[in-house]
């Protein structure tokens, strides 16, 4: 399996006066309101014009540079390798020898043979998403999650973007019944993007979950666990979901609903 580095692309000069700069949210996006919302959750709704810089490679701009920097210094180029971060994490899925969470060595294993799941570098869009969570969050000091689901259609791109100050998520019905809405309306529920954060220094009962097995997992690797591909299988029921997406901020994988049924869920 040929796992990709990130690309270096200079962003693209030039936009029209008045208009959104190329593959750069709005500053001020609409926001869906919840009841009882979590710690720093956030439900935002961006409606821009689609293009073809938003799925091109993200640029390497400072922030990126700082943020893969960071990540060699602890972890080194090599170990930085998304193929080095999956074995690492399916090493310790296996050793959880007669423990529910062994199962998650199947989906690791099976992004490690290659049958399933596209790798490559982020896109501006996921960069761009990813961003906007880690300047609310420093990824490194503070670890946390976001999820976004991705609409393209007619000659738009709709995003609708939750996160806040945790490790994982909740999924809201405030939002999911807008994707729903908008993939009756002819928007493509393009994907579900996710990161998985760098997890260092962890101890048993923070803030990231860790438990006396997992405690030594950092994080980064891009192979879904089974709680993500049962939700991806229920917004496939739920809406057409065609695809899903992982992101640390330097590599992505890009599965298709094809791909749901060859990884594994909890039953």
């Amino acid at each position: 399996m040929a796992f990709l580095v990130p690309a270096c692309h200079a962003p693209r000069a030039g936009t029209v006066p008045g208009e959104t700069p190329a593959c750069v949210l709005d500053a001020q996006p609409e926001v869906i309101a919840v009841p009882n919302p979590k710690p720093g959750e956030l439900n935002e709704f961006f409606d821009l014009p689609d293009s073809p810089e938003w799925w091109a490679p993200a640029p390497m701009d400072p922030e990126r540079e700082q943020y893969r920097a960071a990540l060699v210094a602890r972890l080194g180029a090599e170990g930085l390798h998304q193929r080095a971060l999956l074995e690492r994490q399916h090493a310790i899925h296996t050793a959880m020898a007669g423990k529910p969470m062994q199962r998650e060595a199947e989906n690791t294993g099976r992004v490690l043979e290659g049958s399933s799941g596209k790798p490559g570098p982020a896109s501006c869009l996921e960069w761009r998403l990813f961003q906007r969570q880690a300047r609310r969050y420093p990824m490194l000091e503070r670890p946390t999650e976001f999820g976004a689901y991705v609409l393209r259609g007619h000659g738009r791109l709709r995003v609708y973007l939750s996160g806040g100050d945790s490790v994982g998520g909740q999924l809201r019905h405030e939002v999911s019944d807008r994707v729903a809405a908008d993939a009756a309306n002819g928007f493509e529920p393009v994907a579900h993007l996710h990161n998985h954060p760098f997890m260092f220094d962890r101890k048993v009962g923070d803030r990231t979950y860790a438990n006396e097995d997992s405690v030594k997992d950092i994080g980064g690797a891009l192979a879904p666990s089974l709680t993500d591909v049962h939700a991806w299988r229920n917004m496939r029921e739920g809406f057409g979901l065609k695809g899903a997406w992982l992101t640390n901020g330097l590599d992505s994988i890009h599965y298709t609903s094809e791909d749901f049924d060859r990884l594994s869920a909890w039953d």
